[in-house]
């Protein structure tokens, strides 16, 4: 596998959910601990995690790499690269201004992890299933809901047909009734919602594309799909990705292939737009005298 520049550190964050403990106590070390990663012997990381060399090993395998040495060579050159970038979190501040600010940097470096884990082969394929869609499902449950909802207004301005049912139920509905010139989007920072899987299995078996946007290349989602852009979330546990993590990422991915849908059809997108712009015209109240 190839791992981008700069996408090491994202990807061990994006996928420590999915290890078991002692593989997560190991890949805290790569994560929390990248310059002294980089000297250490598997046994110092093996000794430091309270675990087996065997399970360091297996670990940087898990997340995608061939052993740990490819590891620490890919790690040691971000390093050399983000040398100078900044590091700006307050921790334990009970200013809300500081916790504000901490917040907006913490957004602003899960958005480079999303930039840096993106694969652009992987980009093209998505824009070019969704350009040749007749209809496009965008599915979303709990906080990525409104990403997906979000999605399908976003496509529908640009002239493609697209809706986003906030049932499950009716997105397993319609999941079913797609065909083979049809996409189904499925949205999910875990990769794991039950329901979410469940509408990109009957998408996958009526014989529509199956398109995922996640946190997580090894996830139940991520098994179905035709193709999965990976979106890392910065969260280092389950409890973050529901309580604390933002979905901000995923949806400046979504609003990333809309833009590039519609510049695959640029006059069309114009023509959709402008129709959107008359009904909104409608919409607001006159201005009052």
């Amino acid at each position: 596998m190839t791992v981008p520049t700069g996408g090491v550190l994202p990807r061990i964050r994006t996928e420590l959910a999915a290890l078991n403990p002692s593989e997560r106590r190991v890949a805290e070390i790569f994560a929390d601990r990248p310059d002294w990663t980089i000297e250490a012997s598997a046994q110092d990381i093996a000794d430091a995690a309270g675990t087996s060399r065997a399970t360091v090993v297996r670990t940087a395998q898990r997340l995608g790499f061939t052993g740990y040495p490819q590891l620490r060579v890919l790690l040691a050159r971000d390093l050399g690269l983000a040398a100078d970038r900044p590091g700006a979190r307050v921790d334990g501040s009970p200013d809300p201004a500081d916790v504000f600010r901490a917040f907006l940097h913490d957004v602003a470096l899960t958005i480079e992890d999303a930039i840096a884990l993106l694969d652009a082969a992987d980009v093209r394929r998505v824009v070019d299933l969704l350009a040749d869609a007749e209809h496009v499902l965008v599915v979303g449950n709990g906080l990525s809901s409104p990403v997906a909802t979000e999605m399908a207004m976003r496509l529908n301005a640009i002239g493609r047909y697209a809706d986003a049912p906030t049932d499950h139920v009716e997105q397993g509905v319609r999941a079913r009734r797609l065909g083979p010139n049809d996409v189904c989007v499925v949205v999910s920072g875990s990769g794991s919602t039950r329901p979410s899987v469940a509408a990109a299995r009957a998408a996958a078996r009526a014989g529509a594309a199956v398109v995922g946007l996640t946190g997580s290349s090894t996830s139940g989602l991520a098994d179905v799909t035709t193709v999965s852009l990976v979106v890392g979330l910065g969260a280092p546990s389950f409890r973050d990705d529901i309580t604390r993590t933002s979905r901000l990422p995923q949806a400046i991915v979504a609003g990333g292939l809309v833009r590039a849908l519609s510049e695959r059809h640029p006059d069309a997108a114009r023509e959709a737009q402008a129709r959107m712009l008359d009904v909104i015209g409608e919409v607001f109240l006159q201005d009052p005298r």
